[in-house]
């Protein structure tokens, strides 16, 4: 890939992937990419293979294949392994624990304590401050989870994702549970953590929301690689065509 005469190594990238269940060649050979600064958009019918990529970028499942981050093999062979990369997830089942604080959620396994061992709530509700702040809710990170809607729910993930110094944040179908104006607002905020660097990989079955947001498209179907694209390139006939053949 060139980029002003320079070419470009992927932030991360794999290489003739195959995944197969019993009775189920998942992925067959799939290669994804994903650029510096960029919204890369995964589509394809259910069963294409979509989930399984994001799981196996994800460490939650084993392969065979390469993978690569920053042009180097990556031993990634559990979730904390992805994490440790600058891999995050925002699953459409949420991972989080309802009768838990936003504080608590979000650094969940991290919180700051003394020598002690006695946790430091005042600079963990400061630092959960500085995150809520960066993704635009206004919470007491002392509120519990459960009195938040699904959409500033999904806002603590990506905060928490962003606590973690993600470099790449998965977005497995984020809209399927909001509404207008709270799609509106994750779209923005896309845009936002875009512009500071994160790169997205927006898997969506909605295409008037991946021609609004994404850079690339790369269409899975059948568990096969069909090919990635410049959003310019295609239009929602031409992705529809891919994924469907």
């Amino acid at each position: 890939e060139q980029h002003n005469g320079m070419s470009v190594t992927p932030l991360l990238e794999l290489r003739d992937v195959h995944k197969k269940f019993p009775g189920v060649h998942a992925l067959k050979g799939v290669s994804f990419n994903l650029k510096p600064g960029e919204v890369h958009a995964l589509i394809g019918e259910n069963g294409a293979g979509k989930s399984t990529l994001i799981k196996i970028i994800a460490g939650v499942y084993d392969f065979e294949g390469t993978y690569l981050v920053e042009g180097q093999p990556a031993q990634i062979s559990s979730p904390s392994d992805a994490i440790a990369k600058g891999v995050a997830v925002i699953y459409q089942e949420f991972n989080i624990a309802q009768d838990l604080s936003i504080a608590e959620n979000i650094f969940f396994g991290a919180l700051p304590h003394d020598k002690f061992g006695r946790v430091r709530w005042k600079e963990l509700y400061r630092k959960t401050s500085e995150y809520l702040e960066q993704v635009g809710l206004h919470e007491d990170p002392r509120k519990k989870m459960r009195f938040l809607t699904v959409a500033k729910q999904q806002m603590v993930e990506i905060a928490k994702a962003l606590s973690r110094n993600a470099k790449v944040v998965i977005m497995d179908e984020p809209t399927s549970a909001l509404c207008g104006s709270e799609i509106e607002n994750l779209f923005a905020l896309v845009r936002k953590m875009k512009s500071r660097g994160v790169r997205i990989i927006y898997v969506s079955h909605k295409l008037e929301e991946i021609r609004a947001l994404a850079d690339r498209v790369t269409v899975f179907r059948d568990g096969a690689y069909i090919g990635t694209d410049p959003i310019a390139v295609l239009d929602e006939k031409a992705m529809i065509s891919k994924m469907v053949g």
